[in-house]
């Protein structure tokens, strides 16, 4: 897979890692980070880099701080609800349910398995542009050694409750969530409206990363 879509595969997962220990939090207050979108990103960017880089951590302890920032930083009720596109209503609620669980276990045990290969990329977080009172789009570039060309990473956050989520990733022109959301409404689509298939389709991508095999999974390219 070319180096860029790689790096698409990986980014979302940065988003949503979480540090192993209090002491590799960002030294931004965590007041402030829910205040400004920039002081947001850059925190979480920071956490992020901290259990990339730490070779000590098991593979199950990388899942559970994954899982931690995720649910922390993410709207992920938002993000599960807008990738089921007008399949929305699809669902009874008992599948809704197990849909909501296998989306956060499939970023779970697919992006955990990618970020070992990442651990000398640096984020830079370079502005911040208002949308309205309640969301913003943040700028930036993920930074590599040796004077490789940066890659662009834009974060769209949403305002809820007391602070920011990340709502979707833009890495390299690419929206991560509107691209799951493609990707979901062609299963069930292909399989005649039936959200079966698409819960099938998760276990089955899931059951993959656990077994170490990524392939064709998280790939934008």
């Amino acid at each position: 897979m070319p180096r860029h879509a790689s790096m698409r595969a990986v980014i979302a997962p940065l988003v949503f890692c979480a540090a192993l220990t209090l002491g590799l939090f960002h030294a931004a207050a965590p007041a402030r980070a829910n205040d400004d979108p920039k002081a947001f990103v850059d925190a979480v960017a920071v956490r992020a880099i901290a259990i990339i880089s730490d070779d000590a951590a098991t593979p199950k302890q990388r899942e559970e701080a994954f899982r931690d920032l995720l649910r922390e930083t993410a709207d992920l009720d938002r993000v599960a609800a807008f990738a089921l596109g007008q399949y929305l209503r699809t669902p009874t609620p008992e599948q809704l349910a197990e849909y909501r669980s296998l989306v956060e276990n499939f970023i779970v045990k697919v992006y955990v398995t990618r970020l070992t290969d990442y651990n000398n990329e640096k984020l830079e977080v370079l502005s911040a542009q208002m949308r309205g009172d309640t969301q913003a789009i943040v700028k930036s570039e993920i930074r590599f050694p040796g004077g490789r060309p940066p890659v662009t990473v834009d974060w769209w956050l949403v305002k809820s409750g007391d602070g920011y989520r990340i709502f979707d990733i833009n890495v390299v022109g690419i929206w991560l969530a509107q691209e799951q959301r493609s990707t979901f409404s062609s299963v069930i689509r292909n399989s005649g409206g039936n959200f079966d298939a698409l819960l099938e389709h998760l276990r089955a991508q899931i059951d993959k990363a656990e077994k170490g095999d990524l392939s064709g999974i998280a790939k934008l390219d």
